[in-house]
């Protein structure tokens, strides 16, 4: 579920762009001149086509399958819960993001046949790739730090949840996580072009001083007051969850300690208008495990009739655990998928030209950008194993639908 960062924002600089020089050792495929000055060219080494070409294609292709299954899953009506439709929506975004980057590298690894197939990457290139791979990157971070405040307002302001996270309120929410990041990211339809010879080229736009400042601004915005945003309530997630752990362990060996339970059963007057005086009990924890299984406890009346005196505080205790659990195991799916989301964004906020790397073109920033980028990529299918591990609807919904599927493909057979 993470923004897409090959070769966006970070890599797509004027001094730097992939019909350039890429490692010291490069292999290029030419095809015949178009003239003297223009040719059908792309330029990158070995590596780099292996790593991209056959091995990020492949995270893509497997990201994306796994995201169609999260999606499926999650349109399942017993995912009720908030937190479910907001990983709905970034299982969405991270469907588009797969099928982009799939797109760019096969179109810049593989070997060009004519001009106008050229033609036809550098395009995808600029008009297709870079402004929407930035606005799904906007998307996909906006939509992570909703999912991660709204878990945050349930475990620890329980309370205030139904108002903050109001129907009008998700729907404002929303609104603002998918037309902020188009609003943002717009101007970068206007950055780039296909230039002299079908050659990717910058537009007067990037050249100019606000520009730059105007992509700093939005480096902060969407990628460093977000992570830092994830830190802090990723502590906070953890704090509230050891915090319950304590709280959990303790009662339970409260009641364990507990060998025996005083009850006290009235009787209602008999018959014969005696009267009886309430009785105490003593019973062992076995007893009382076993009387709490029926669900109502009954009185004896006069005329033999049994009527409904209340349900068992054990039964009570056990359904507000199962919530309990279910809303831990929320919580800390929700920290592994926000940790797992600053593994990838934090590497990438170092690649920023000029923040760490003065020299984009030499080699420790492209092996470097290399790594952030497969890294990125490897997060893309491992939402759906932290679905898996720590979620055990998602699992049940997942068999239920793995056996249907089987169903029908034999009944069709």
């Amino acid at each position: 579920m993470n923004a897409p960062v090959i070769l966006t924002s970070a890599v797509l600089s004027l001094d730097h762009n992939l019909t350039l020089q890429l490692l010291n050792h490069t292999s290029t495929y030419l095809t015949e001149p178009i003239n003297n000055n223009c040719s059908v060219a792309l330029q990158y080494s070995i590596v780099e086509q292996i790593v991209y070409l056959y091995l990020m294609s492949l995270l893509c292709v497997i990201g994306l399958i796994l995201n169609v299954i999260n999606l499926i899953i999650f349109s399942d009506r017993s995912f009720k819960y908030l937190t479910f439709k907001y990983l709905r929506l970034i299982a969405f975004v991270d469907c588009i993001t797969s099928t982009l980057v799939f797109i760019y590298c096969v179109t810049n690894y593989t070997r060009p046949r004519t001009f106008n197939d050229k033609y036809f990457r550098v395009w995808y290139l600029v008009n297709v790739y870079f402004p929407l791979a930035n606005i799904t990157a906007g998307c996909n971070v906006l939509l992570t730090i909703t999912v991660t405040i709204e878990r945050l307002v349930s475990v620890r302001w329980p309370m205030s949840k139904q108002r903050l996270f109001s129907q009008n309120n998700v729907l404002l929410t929303l609104i603002i996580c998918f037309l902020f990041p188009i609003i943002a990211n717009s101007v970068n339809f206007l950055v780039y072009k296909v230039g002299e010879c079908n050659n990717l080229d910058g537009t007067m736009i990037a050249r100019t001083e606000a520009y730059k400042y105007f992509g700093i601004f939005k480096e902060i915005l969407l990628r460093f007051i977000p992570i830092c945003i994830l830190i802090c309530s990723n502590c906070l997630l953890l704090s509230t969850v050891r915090a319950a752990n304590k709280k959990f362990i303790s009662s339970k060996n409260t009641r364990q300690a507990a060998a025996e339970t005083s009850i006290t059963v009235s009787l209602r007057p008999l018959s014969n208008g005696l009267d009886t005086k309430a009785i105490s009990k003593h019973i062992s924890e076995s007893q009382s495990q076993t009387d709490t299984r029926s669900s109502i406890l009954s009185e004896s009346t006069a005329n033999g009739e049994e009527r409904k005196a209340s349900v068992p505080a054990a039964s009570k205790t056990k359904i507000q655990i199962r919530k309990q659990q279910q809303e831990k195991q929320l919580t800390i799916m929700l920290v592994w998928i926000s940790t797992l989301y600053l593994c990838g964004q934090i590497p990438m906020l170092f690649a920023y030209p000029n923040f760490v790397f003065k020299e984009t073109n030499k080699p420790a920033y492209k092996y470097y950008a290399l790594v952030v980028n497969l890294l990125e990529l490897i997060t893309y299918l491992a939402n759906f194993c932290i679905y898996i591990k720590f979620t055990t609807q998602f699992r049940q919904v997942f068999r239920a639908k793995v056996k249907q599927l089987f169903f029908c493909f034999f009944k069709t057979t």
